[in-house]
């Protein structure tokens, strides 16, 4: 055996005798382990032992989201359709007290909840940041935490170059000390300027996306200006249980969100919507979509209508029957409502007068 191999492997038992540097594992040995399932917290979006990157536009909602997370998370439940388990987290803000003690009451945030609101008078140093950290470990300690949430990086993060990636991986490395101990950090950064590819919204240097283990990205549905409460919630990751798109509605107490269907194509998700609009009040089986079309939707091209409605009674979101000739149409509706459509021609009366009574309790129910 000549010098070389003999150094390069008394360089290998070394190293899988430091301790500091961890334990080298042999291929062999790691296949024949127990596979680990990951301890999800939000399913797909947050889980123990990984870092989650959401990055959004100011004003866009982030803190909003978190919060009713957290009303989640209190005793385990769903958000968005997915499952949260019960757990404790803590929430170093940037924002004040006033505005958390309205969510707090809002959402009826408790003990299972700490915040920590604007700990610094100013740009926290290294030191500062540490020293929070240190904090973090030792209340998971003593307190068994499951969640941190920084909300957000950019205020609590020391320097004041997010584009170095040496600075950026020198303040996040220390977070590996929360993942470690079992915890699950949440990041709450702001988006880039100008356009930017999918998954690459974050602003300043890509060490720290790269550093993230799921990537969020939440936008506007339609513009931020017309007060429309669906946002587009992108996830990116190598874990089969994130979803790619979730297209997330604000109910109007703040207290949960609605999840619409799956549309990752602009014009086929504006399209659908107007769709819906359409059809939630429908009493007939509808054939001429495009007459009934709202107003302040643009129109589609009839293609892209015709693309819109295959896959949505692909997916399931909606009913349809004919053939599509001229003299047997399509016609669809929405699945649930059977009841609300009027009785196909030759219906007895008192098919007619049930129809007529549920059509008018939706209406007066509607109404209040």
């Amino acid at each position: 055996m000549n010098e070389q191999k003999v150094t390069a492997i008394t360089a290998l038992a070394q190293l899988q005798s430091s301790a500091p540097l961890g334990r080298l594992v042999w291929g062999s040995e790691l296949g024949t382990a127990e596979e680990e399932d990951f301890s999800w917290l939000w399913q797909g979006y947050l889980a123990r032992g990984l870092v989650t990157l959401l990055t959004s536009q100011w004003k866009s909602g982030k803190t909003t989201l978190i919060s009713v997370l957290l009303s989640r998370l209190q005793q385990g439940g769903q958000l968005a359709g997915l499952p949260v388990a019960a757990g404790r987290a803590v929430v170093i803000s940037e924002e004040g007290r006033s505005l958390w003690r309205r969510r707090v009451r809002r959402l009826g945030l408790g003990q299972q909840i700490g915040l920590l609101c604007r700990p610094f008078r100013g740009k926290p140093t290294k030191e500062n940041w540490l020293t929070l950290i240190d904090g973090l470990v030792a209340l998971q300690e003593q307190k068994g935490l499951d969640l941190v949430v920084i909300d957000t990086l950019s205020t609590f993060l020391p320097g004041h170059n997010e584009n170095s990636a040496g600075l950026m991986m020198e303040y996040l490395l220390p977070l590996q000390r929360l993942t470690a101990a079992g915890l699950s950090v949440l990041l709450v950064h702001h988006p880039r300027k100008g356009q930017h590819l999918a998954g690459q919204a974050a602003r300043g240097s890509g060490a720290l996306a790269a550093f993230a283990d799921i990537l969020l990205e939440m936008n506007w549905y339609r513009s931020p200006a017309d007060g429309n409460r669906r946002r587009r919630l992108r996830g990116f990751s190598r874990h089969e249980e994130t979803p790619r798109l979730l297209v997330l509605e604000l109910t109007a107490d703040g207290t949960d969100y609605l999840v619409h269907p799956e549309v990752d194509d602009e014009e086929v998700g504006e399209g659908w919507h107007a769709v819906l609009l359409v059809l939630e009040d429908a009493v007939t089986k509808r054939q001429e979509l495009l007459e009934q079309w709202p107003t302040d939707y643009p129109q589609p091209a009839e293609a892209t209508l015709w693309r819109l409605l295959d896959r949505a009674v692909k997916e399931g979101w909606l009913r349809q029957e004919g053939s599509g000739k001229n003299c047997n149409p399509f016609r669809y509706w929405l699945p649930g409502r059977e009841e609300m459509l009027r009785p196909e021609p030759g219906a007895s009366a008192a098919e007619m007068q049930a129809w007529n009574k549920r059509v008018m309790q939706e209406f007066w129910q509607g109404d209040k």
